[in-house]
């Protein structure tokens, strides 16, 4: 089966499913991370955008799947862009994937990127008889997922749930890779508060580890 996880920025891909996806691999599946925006040039400049592509390749062979194709859209002003301009981008790289399986942003999300990019995914692996598509999945992005007030965003209500106990371990040695990302704990994005998602998750549901997803749609 072949899975694409689409991300905004350079650790999304991590953060969102980066275990579940370690776990896919190792299940024989091929498993394609697209990284739309280069997240350097708001923060940290431009130059800061090779270091970040790199981080991205590190962390994918860590989690034994595919290079990332990353097609360095700019930073936060993916708004900026029309709904069909977004939804073209993603049918382009649907069409040359033919993936199963997608896995997206959550839409409820507090960054304005991943919003538009939840948006688009759903009108590019929208069910015609020639979309390959079969399941679509939202997973959340810590910082960005749980700061948005359920009062005014739609909330995460994730629906399945990935065993991780065997591949935790190597995504948070992928997001090590990330080194400017991290962050000292208690932030969400530290190693620690990252571990200690996965088994709040996985306690929830009778698993030591555990990726929360919410199922978009699935055709069986």
């Amino acid at each position: 089966m072949k899975i694409l996880i689409i991300a905004a920025h350079p650790d999304d891909e991590v953060l969102g499913c980066g275990a579940t996806a370690a776990r896919l691999a190792k299940e024989g599946h091929t498993v394609t991370p697209v990284i739309i925006c280069e997240n350097a040039s708001v923060r940290y400049g431009k130059n800061m955008q090779t270091y970040l592509e790199d981080c991205a390749i590190k962390s994918a062979q860590i989690l034994g799947i595919s290079k990332p194709i990353l097609l360095g859209m700019p930073d936060q002003k993916l708004d900026t862009y029309s709904a069909l301009e977004m939804a073209q981008l993603l049918e382009k790289v649907i069409m040359e994937f033919q993936p199963g399986v997608v896995f997206t942003h959550h839409g409820g999300d507090l960054n304005k990127d991943h919003q538009v990019l939840f948006e688009a995914t759903l009108v590019a692996a929208r069910p015609t008889p020639t979309n390959g598509v079969r399941t679509v999945f939202t997973y959340e992005t810590v910082s960005s997922t749980e700061w948005a007030t359920p009062d005014y965003y739609p909330k995460f209500n994730p629906n399945t749930f990935y065993d991780i106990t065997g591949t935790l371990e190597l995504k948070l040695r992928a997001f090590s890779q990330y080194i400017t990302e991290l962050r000292e704990y208690p932030h969400p994005r530290s190693l620690e508060a990252l571990e200690l998602r996965a088994k709040d998750w996985g306690a929830r549901v009778g698993m030591r580890a555990a990726e929360a997803f919410q199922l978009i749609r699935s055709l069986i």
